[in-house]
């Protein structure tokens, strides 16, 4: 099941007593908060979920036959913790 921001709105309301458009504002802000965070190159850690940051990845030949070289690029990472991996009955490789 996929879950949405909307169903976090829907949680917030119901664990606050708030409205409707306090807890999508409060939504809308934690997931803003986020993205802003990780996006500016910092590292974004969650007690309980896990960790969120930037890594550079270097210029490589590609798989393809005949692809050349793929660029470097930088791309966000997650590790989750491992009060998570528990929770969703998995383990750490």
């Amino acid at each position: 099941m996929t879950r949405t921001r909307s169903d976090m709105a829907a949680y917030i309301k119901e664990r606050r007593n708030c409205t409707v458009r306090d807890a999508e504002q409060s939504a809308l802000l934690a997931v803003e908060w986020l993205l802003n965070a990780v996006a500016s190159g910092d590292r974004v850690e969650l007690r309980g979920f896990g960790t969120f940051h930037i890594v550079d990845v270097p210029a490589r030949r590609s798989n393809l036959p005949g692809g050349g070289m793929l660029p470097a690029r930088r791309k966000v990472r997650f590790r989750s913790s491992e009060a998570l991996i528990r929770l969703c009955g998995l383990t750490r490789k």
